[in-house]
């Protein structure tokens, strides 16, 4: 069972991903970009992956530092 549930989380990180570098606008990239990330946080936090972890969690707070900036710009 729990092998399932990793590879459902793996494989829709995967696909929130690759979704994600189909997108054109900017904060739109980004939040689909950071769902993909925090899905691939949660694989490694199942697995037990310390660079996953590691690296999603980068990733994840950068997203979110990106989205911040997005929406605190103002609007031409």
């Amino acid at each position: 069972m729990e092998l399932e549930m990793l590879e459902i989380v793996g494989w829709s990180a995967t696909a929130f991903v690759i979704f994600s570098f189909l997108i054109n606008n900017m904060l739109w990239l980004r939040t689909v970009n950071l769902v993909g990330a925090f899905l691939w946080l949660l694989y490694g936090i199942i697995d037990v992956s310390y660079s996953i972890i590691f690296l999603n969690v980068v990733i994840v707070s950068i997203q979110i530092f990106k989205i911040i900036g997005l929406l605190k710009k103002p609007k031409a």
